[in-house]
Order: structure tokens, then C-alpha cells, then sequence
């Protein structure tokens, strides 16, 4: 479900993401008192991944540099920490790869998504709506033999 903010209403859409920020702690970070963390487990994965559509409709999208040769663009993210007060929202990339375990930034090519460490701020004030997506993008295994 895509959830659509009206372009004046950045509360809105701070709740909305301060919502999905709680689900996704409360998948990480409810150990149970005899069976640790048991939803973790069961749900497979601590990130909810998402989208974030410009009000132009255009996907919002980063590109990570490791080193003169090799990046990766992304429009996937996951929610590290929201900022009432400032209204914007930090965000680590999700690294899109296809069947075969290679970088992709093909939509329809997507088949995993895998976690980084690189965090980037967006302010919300640019972001009209947020598409959450299905976990199971985080889940998958490369069953293909990598050729990249």
C-alpha cells in the first residue's frame, strides 16, 4: 500500500514513517523472555524496505561510490532514524542486485536487496509518498551462479 501526503502535510508523512520506523524495531528488538528474538527469527529479516516518490512521482534515488570503479545506484532504503523537528529522515541504502547476485538498477530486474552501512539524510519536505515493500526482497538467496 502506497500511502500518498498531501504536498503541505510533512507531519503526515513523519508519522507515517515513525510508524513504519516502530514496526521494524519491534521485528529487531523484542526478545521474548524465553525464546530471545523470536520474531526476528520468524520474520527473517530486521528492515522493512521502502520507496519515496518526489511529487513529481519520480522514485528518489542515491548512488554509492566505493572507489573510482565500482558504485551502485539505489532507490531502496531503510529507515535509521526520523527528525520531527527538522523533518527529514535518515535513510541507509539498500543495495539492488538481480538473480544472478549483480548490481542492478533495473526496476523489474530486482530480486534481492542487501544491506549496507551507507546512510544518506532526505529531507521530507520533497518526499510526497512512501511505498513500504515485501520483506522477503531481503530474504532471498542467489540461486544462479554470479557472471558479474
Amino acid at each position: 500500500m502506497t500511502i500518498f501526503i498531501p504536498e503541505k502535510n510533512n507531519q503526515c508523512l513523519c508519522a507515517a514513517l515513525l510508524e513504519l520506523k516502530a514496526m521494524q524495531d519491534f521485528i529487531s528488538k523484542s526478545p521474548t523472555h524465553y525464546f530471545c528474538d523470536l520474531l526476528r527469527t520468524i520474520v527473517g529479516t530486521d528492515t522493512i524496505p521502502i520507496v519515496l516518490q518526489t511529487k513529481k512521482g519520480d522514485f528518489i534515488k542515491r548512488i554509492h561510490k566505493f572507489d573510482d570503479f565500482c558504485c551502485f545506484e539505489t532507490m531502496f532504503f531503510r529507515i535509521e532514524e526520523i527528525d520531527e523537528e527538522l523533518c527529514c529522515a535518515k535513510l541507509s541504502l539498500l543495495r539492488p542486485l538481480d538473480i544472478e547476485g549483480c548490481d542492478t538498477n533495473i526496476i523489474c530486474d530486482v530480486f534481492r536487496l542487501q544491506k549496507t552501512n551507507v546512510c544518506t539524510i532526505i529531507p521530507l519536505s520533497c518526499v510526497c509518498a512512501v511505498q513500504p515493500l515485501d520483506v522477503e526482497l531481503l530474504k532471498r538467496k542467489v540461486i544462479i551462479e554470479p557472471k558479474c
